[in-house]
């Protein structure tokens, strides 16, 4: 799991090598050098240029021991730092050291190194000789890129550097450091309090962005906006800052500052792909379209984000009812994360203006195109079929789809789903007793068995084996909570069914879920709070067929 305060690890300086160029770092020429020991440099950066990146520190390392050259070391560590290799980078830092023990530089290598392999002792003591030679070293970054994730070395982290703050109290990094950790083990409050004696000593970025991070996670949202603002009045330029703070603020849902703040850094950074696309969501999402399509387009001509661009902007095109536009929009996007909604979004569009057959050949197309997803297109248009009235068709579509791919679970998961709908049982259970027998411990087959069985035949007996299995299996889904309600329902243990139907509905406002529910208060002569439950589901569609059919149905 990733560690609370990754994002704010950015390696800079020496530890981000985002590039390994030859000219970086040029080994000294000096008459200890032979020309085998040239050969082999020479190797290693033409290894390099070819990307053969471990060969080449393979070649730098055994270099650094023959020339004992300073140059060498380190551009033998530089390899070693872009491939996060401390095998070899703590050794070559412990060269570093002896070959130059008036080098900071060498001694941050060395803290590094020895952090990573979890040496704590000899972190410490290369940070104390630094801090000597450097006593305004920026350690900010070096501890965050270099802290333990196990909670058990954190604490032999902190131990050891209790000892060296006790030679450097006043030190603003090694307070940070401390915070971090403390932070990182859960001790909220008592890592603010070092971060806030850290901040009254140095003033910097890292220092503020942590400290915002654990007045959230300490639930002082509040807070946590007032420090990033300070900071900004410090550093009105810093674009981290900035959208650490635009974040803080949408947290705090205050959606508009969070928008007007985001346009205000378009006006000195018109072409920041990451502000554009987070100022024309969050236009978009305050339905202030004019100023989302403005960032949407910007970032189709700078060639960023398009499929999201052009997915957005449909959306603005049917929410203005400009169908042709939104199907032009939707049509541009043919690949990535937002094909497939796209091709759903397309599709449904065209059947609700009645041309159905111009939806089919788009997915007929779209299969041509992308061979690789014609399973998963094939279950999308019977699902959009099934979705506007088309089931018998949707059906026939499956059948056809399974003759072509027999061994794909999804598409006969798809058609068992669609010959439930058409009360079709037998075909049913044809396909689920063969998914579960391709699957046996798979909890949606279990439930959609189970469930089926339980709502739709008296063979509850049966049903229950599944649902107890899945429910073991998953048991925080919603679905599967709501399907072992629904047993208990039709067995006749109403209040037991309410406590899982009504766990179902907090996890998920799910129609279906609310109308078991519902029907249940109904019955068990909680008429009241079933009408609120019908009420809340038509509060979120308001003109539900399902909903309004239920509640009649019961009301009568």
């Amino acid at each position: 799991m990733p560690s609370l305060f990754s994002r704010y690890a950015v390696l800079v300086g020496f530890l981000s090598l985002p590039c390994l160029s030859a000219a970086t770092v040029t080994p000294t020429r000096s008459p200890q050098f032979s020309a085998d020991s040239l050969y082999h440099l020479l190797l290693a950066e033409i290894a390099l240029q070819r990307g053969q990146t471990q060969f080449a520190l393979n070649e730098y390392y055994q270099q650094s021991k023959s020339t004992q050259d300073n140059g060498v070391i380190e551009r033998a560590m530089q390899i070693a730092n872009y491939l996060q290799n401390s095998e070899i980078g703590l050794p070559l830092a412990e060269q570093w050291v002896s070959s130059d023990n008036k080098s900071a530089k060498a001694y941050y290598q060395l803290a590094y190194h020895a952090l990573k392999k979890q040496k704590y002792e000899q972190a410490m003591k290369a940070i104390d000789q630094l801090l000597i030679l450097e006593p305004e070293a920026q350690l900010e970054t070096l501890f965050l890129t270099a802290y333990p994730a196990q909670v058990s070395a954190r604490k032999e982290l902190l131990t050891a550097l209790t000892q060296l703050e006790k030679t450097f109290p006043d030190n603003a990094n090694l307070l940070f450091a401390h915070g971090l950790l403390e932070g990182e083990n859960g001790n909220y409050a008592l890592a603010l309090n070092y971060l806030e004696q850290a901040y009254a000593k140095k003033k910097s970025i890292p220092i503020v962005l942590l400290e915002a991070r654990l007045l959230t996670l300490n639930k002082q949202e509040k807070k946590a906006l007032q420090v990033l603002a300070e900071a900004l009045t410090l550093y009105p330029t810093s674009q981290q800052l900035n959208l650490h703070y635009i974040r803080a603020l949408i947290a705090n849902r205050d959606y508009l500052s969070a928008e007007t703040k985001l346009a205000n850094l378009l006006v000195s950074m018109p072409d920041n792909t990451e502000i554009l696309l987070m100022h024309a969501l969050l236009a978009y999402d305050n339905k202030h379209d004019d100023a989302a399509s403005d960032s949407l387009n910007k970032l189709i001509g700078l060639e960023s984000n398009q499929d999201e661009a052009y997915y957005y902007l449909a959306q603005i095109a049917k929410r203005k009812k400009q169908i042709s536009a939104a199907e032009n929009y939707l049509s541009h996007i043919n690949e990535g994360d937002r094909f497939l909604t796209a091709q759903v979004e397309l599709a449904t569009l065209r059947i609700h203006d009645n041309r159905l057959n111009q939806a089919r050949q788009q997915f007929a197309e779209a299969r041509q195109h992308h061979p690789d997803l014609a399973n998963t297109l094939y279950a999308l248009e019977a699902e959009v079929l099934n979705d506007n009235k088309q089931t018998e068709l949707a059906y026939a579509l499956l059948a056809d789809a399974i003759n072509k791919f027999p061994q794909d679970n999804l598409l006969l998961f798809s058609r068992a789903l669609m010959a439930e709908r058409l009360n079709n049982l037998v075909q049913f259970e044809t396909d689920m007793q063969e998914l579960l027998r391709r699957d046996p411990q798979n909890p949606s087959y279990m439930n959609a068995y189970g469930y089926t069985l339980a709502d739709k035949t008296n063979r509850l007996a049966e049903a229950e084996p599944y649902l107890r299995q899945a429910i073991k299996l998953k048991p925080n889904d919603p679905a599967i909570i709501d399907s072992v309600g629904w047993l208990l329902y039709k067995q006749g243990r109403l209040f037991e069914a309410l406590s899982y139907i009504r766990k179902a509905f907090q996890a998920s406002a799910d129609e279906e879920i609310g109308l078991h529910l519902a029907e249940i208060l109904w019955v068990s002569g909680y008429k009241a709070e079933a009408q609120q439950v019908w009420q809340k589901l038509l509060q979120k569609k308001p003109n539900s067929e399902p909903v309004l059919k239920h509640r009649a149905q019961w009301e009568k």
